[in-house]
C-alpha cells in the first residue's frame, strides 16, 4: 500500500485538482494516507479535504517520505535540484519540448520518476483521462471573446479569471458577442480536429450559445485534401486548432500565410505546444497566460492574435475536475493499492525510461 501526496501546483492560476474530496474518500477508507499540502488556489478548500480524511500539511512535498507517491496536475517549476519521489503529473518532457533534458536530468540524478497524466494509456491505447473537452469548451469561449474585444477595443485583451461554471461563461460570451455587433450569425470559426474530444468541446459551446455563429468543422480528411500552410483559415474570423499531435503533422499556420489579406482575427491554440519542433502553428513561440492571454502572430499583413494558454480548463476548475478525476480514479486506485501495478502503469514507467535513454540521461 503505497502513502500519496497531494502537492500544491506550482503553476500560477492552476485551480484544478486530479483528485476531488469524493476520491479523497475512497483511497481512506482503502487504507491510503493521503496527504494534502494546504493551499488556498485550489476549486475546493482545505476543509473539503479534511474532512474527506486527509491529513493537511505545511510540509513540502520535497521532505515526504522517500515512499509516497507526489500526485498534481502540472509540471514542477524550474529547479536544478534533484528529484527522488515518484511524480504523477503533466511533466511536458516526453516530446522533445524545451528545458524537458533539464528537467529529465533532475530525476536522474534523484532516483525519482514521472508517470505522466498525458501518457497514460488502456489497453485500447486510449488515455484514461483528458482534459481535451474542457480545453476545446473554454478555448473556443476564449477565442469568441478575443474576436469581439478585438473589433470594439483594439489589442487591449484583459486578464482573465475563472468563471463559477459554465452557464457564466456562456453568459460572459454572449454578452461580448452582441455587444460587439457579432451575434447575427456573420461570424465564422473553423474548427480543426472537429471531431476529437478537444473538438468536441469546441462544437458545443458554440451550439449552447444565444448567439447565432457559423461553424466550419474540419478533421482528418479535409486536413489530408487541403493544401498547407491553410488558406482556408483566412476565410473565418476565428480558427480553432484542436489537433492533439502524436506525430509530426505538416504546418496549419505560418508567417507567409499571415501575410496575406483575410478575415482572420484570432487564432485559438487549444493543442498549445509552441516549444516543439512539430508545432503545426507556426507563428508564436512561447505560451500565454490567464494575465496576458493573447500575444500577436508572426506575419506582414493585418495584425492577428493567437491564444495559447497551456491549461485552459482551469477557468471551469470544478467541472473539469470532477471529470477527470473521476476517469482517473479507477486507474490512480490500482496504482497506490496494487503490488503489481496495471500494464497502464508499467507502460508509463518505460516511457519515462525511454525518454531518460533519448537524451543520454541512463
Amino acid at each position: 500500500m503505497k502513502k500519496l501526496w497531494l502537492r500544491k501546483e506550482d503553476k500560477t492560476g492552476e485551480r484544478r485538482v486530479p483528485i476531488t474530496p469524493a476520491e479523497v474518500v475512497e483511497l481512506v477508507q482503502a487504507g491510503v494516507e493521503v496527504t494534502v499540502e494546504r493551499c488556498n488556489q485550489r476549486c475546493y478548500t482545505d476543509a473539503d479535504y479534511e474532512a474527506a480524511g486527509a491529513l493537511l500539511t505545511d510540509a513540502i512535498w520535497q521532505q515526504a517520505p522517500r515512499d509516497t507517491v507526489v500526485l498534481a496536475l502540472k509540471e514542477l517549476a524550474d529547479s536544478t535540484e534533484p528529484v527522488a519521489h515518484s511524480q504523477i503529473h503533466f511533466s511536458h518532457t516526453f516530446k522533445g519540448q524545451e528545458g524537458a533534458k533539464e528537467m529529465l536530468a533532475r530525476y536522474a540524478r534523484g532516483g525519482g520518476a514521472i508517470y505522466d497524466l498525458e501518457f497514460l494509456f488502456d489497453t485500447q491505447g486510449r488515455r484514461v483521462a483528458a482534459f481535451g473537452y474542457w480545453a476545446g469548451y473554454v478555448g473556443a469561449a476564449l477565442g469568441l471573446l478575443g474576436v469581439a474585444h478585438y473589433s470594439i477595443k483594439s489589442t487591449d485583451f484583459p486578464a482573465l479569471q475563472p468563471f463559477s461554471d459554465r452557464d457564466a461563461l456562456l453568459a460572459t460570451v454572449d454578452t461580448a458577442l452582441q455587444e460587439s455587433g457579432w451575434d447575427d450569425g456573420s461570424l465564422s470559426v473553423l474548427i480543426m480536429g472537429a471531431l476529437g474530444r478537444c473538438g468536441s468541446g469546441a462544437r458545443d459551446l458554440i451550439a449552447s450559445l444565444r448567439s447565432e455563429v457559423r461553424v466550419t468543422a474540419w478533421d482528418l480528411p479535409e486536413f489530408t485534401a487541403a493544401d498547407k500552410p491553410i488558406r482556408e483559415s483566412l476565410a473565418h474570423e476565428l480558427f480553432v486548432n484542436c489537433v492533439y499531435l502524436r506525430e509530426p503533422i505538416a504546418p496549419m499556420i505560418d508567417a507567409d500565410l499571415l501575410s496575406e489579406s483575410g478575415r482572420l482575427k484570432i487564432i485559438c491554440d487549444v493543442s498549445c505546444d509552441p516549444t516543439s519542433a512539430d508545432n503545426p502553428i507556426r507563428v508564436y513561440d512561447a505560451i500565454t497566460h490567464l494575465h496576458a492571454p493573447f500575444v500577436r502572430a508572426r506575419g506582414e499583413g493585418e495584425a492577428v492574435f493567437v491564444q495559447a494558454i497551456d491549461h485552459l480548463p482551469t477557468l471551469l476548475p470544478r467541472e473539469s475536475s470532477q471529470e477527470y478525476a473521476a476517469a482517473l480514479f479507477p486507474y490512480l486506485f490500482d496504482f497506490v493499492t496494487s503490488d503489481a501495478p496495471s500494464s497502464t502503469w508499467v507502460a508509463a514507467r518505460q516511457r519515462f525510461e525511454q525518454a531518460l535513454v533519448s537524451y543520454g540521461l541512463r
